[in-house]
């Protein structure tokens, strides 16, 4: 029975962050109201309390389950083609593309508008995030020079294609996401060296 109610207990609290994502990465925090969460999930208002104390406690559930789908997409790309400098920009472009990926400019809003639990989460994530991108540049390129400085492409990636994202979120009627996160991922590949050509590497 206590398996039983653990089981319903973690599927109520998916549903929950399943429809908080969906409302924030369209319309941001503001859209992601508890009523909102509740009629979208199906699932009583009162049960956002218990899982997660406040709208802020589950926000910050969204937020690390973004950052987690992103990190696990960003990785399963990777491992799937040659390493390099390159792969690192095709799977940023790849993941900035994908129609959930609006989330992160529209949190974003959020983070930064003001002091936080929220705005704390989503800096550590992005934080993480940008260390992953800059440790992964050290690894695949530690010596040939063609990428001098990790830390500033990892910000110079993450900052561009979250820029798109941004522009889309403010003038959605005038930017074409996908095909400006399609020009930067052109830009980036004729200034990034190729993969190189070595077999494929398991970096999960």
């Amino acid at each position: 029975m206590a398996g039983r109610q653990q089981e319903i207990s973690e599927e109520t609290r998916r549903r929950l962050v399943e429809a908080a994502f969906e409302l924030a990465a369209d319309g941001g925090a503001a859209a992601a109201s508890i009523q909102a969460v509740a009629t979208r999930s199906g699932i009583s208002r009162g049960s956002v309390a218990w899982h997660f104390g406040s709208k802020d406690g589950l926000l910050v559930a969204v937020v690390e389950e973004a950052f987690r789908r992103g990190t696990e997409f960003l990785r399963a790309r990777l491992a799937e083609v040659p390493p390099g400098a390159g792969a690192l920009a095709a799977a940023n472009f790849a993941l900035m593309s994908r129609p959930e990926a609006r989330i992160y400019a529209t949190l974003l809003l959020e983070a930064v508008s003001r002091e936080s639990v929220v705005g704390r989460a989503y800096a550590a994530q992005y934080v993480a995030l940008r260390r992953m991108y800059a440790d992964y540049l050290r690894e695949v390129a530690p010596s040939s020079g063609d990428v001098l400085d990790p830390d500033a492409v990892a910000v110079a990636m993450l900052g561009s294609s979250l820029g798109i994202n941004l522009q889309h979120r403010l003038d959605p009627e005038a930017v074409d996401r996908v095909a400006a996160v399609g020009a930067m991922e052109t830009i980036y590949s004729r200034a990034l060296p190729p993969a190189d050509r070595k077999e494929p590497t398991d970096r999960r």
